[in-house]
């Protein structure tokens, strides 16, 4: 589980003013900023959309990976910067979630290729509800519970040099991997067909960040599998 991890006292940063004090004490702010950025990148995507080449599509969802991915990771992210040295902080959370992502860009490079040639666009409405469909019924399997639980899960983290390095980055793989049980099927109408809509993907997102960040978010599972299922039945009904 996270062990609770405590800022530094307030004595210890009263040489610096209130707004680096704040950065001191939630040094996930910044990775929060990196999040705002790539939902702006999102929405600028969004709006001038084309057909474009494979490196594109790649790019395209990177963006939404980082939009989507780094919010839940937050809170593992703060931990992570606040086990470490002040000075190396923000080193160890960029660190930390720069390798919970991997698995998502190995994703990236094999499901967006494929379905580039494969012509998934021209059946959209389909690819779309089922995918809500698979995605509420994974919400509801033991290993979708199991992942969750996982996302959790910490490790001793050295407090500088090179082996905080490699704790930072051995965490987020593991994190990283847990993510993704939990979460692919939330992710595979984007890996498939690109950008659908901006209010889908806040709706994905708030459910991982709702079941990754509540400690026992898998009580959280049924009521997101109900909702996927009325969405994914709705766009194979009206579609």
């Amino acid at each position: 589980m996270i062990a609770r991890a405590t800022a530094d006292p307030p004595s210890r940063l009263g040489w610096v003013g209130p707004a680096r004090r704040t950065w001191f004490r939630h040094p996930e702010r910044t990775l929060a900023g990196v999040a705002l950025l790539a939902w702006g990148l999102v929405l600028v995507q969004v709006a001038g959309h084309r057909h474009g080449s494979w490196l594109q599509a790649q790019a395209t969802w990177l963006t939404m990976v980082g939009a989507m991915m780094i919010p839940p990771a937050l809170p593992m992210a703060r931990h992570v910067a606040l086990n470490s040295k002040r000075q190396r902080r923000q080193r160890g959370a960029f660190l930390f979630v720069g390798a919970s992502l991997l698995p998502w860009v190995a994703v990236g490079l094999v499901l967006v290729t494929l379905s580039g040639p494969a012509g998934l666009s021209e059946y959209r409405q389909m690819v779309l509800g089922v995918s809500l469909l698979l995605a509420a019924a994974w919400e509801l399997t033991s290993a979708k519970k199991r992942a969750l639980k996982k996302c959790h899960r910490t490790i001793p983290l050295p407090a500088h040099g090179r082996k905080a390095d490699i704790a930072c980055v051995k965490l987020g793989l593991n994190y990283g991997r847990a993510c993704f049980g939990a979460c692919w099927a939330l992710m595979l109408p984007m890996a498939l067909l690109g950008h659908l809509s901006v209010t889908l993907m806040l709706v994905m997102t708030g459910i991982a960040v709702a079941e990754e960040v509540v400690r026992k978010g898998y009580r959280l599972a049924p009521a997101a599998a109900v909702l996927l299922t009325v969405a994914g039945t709705m766009v194979l009904v009206l579609g």
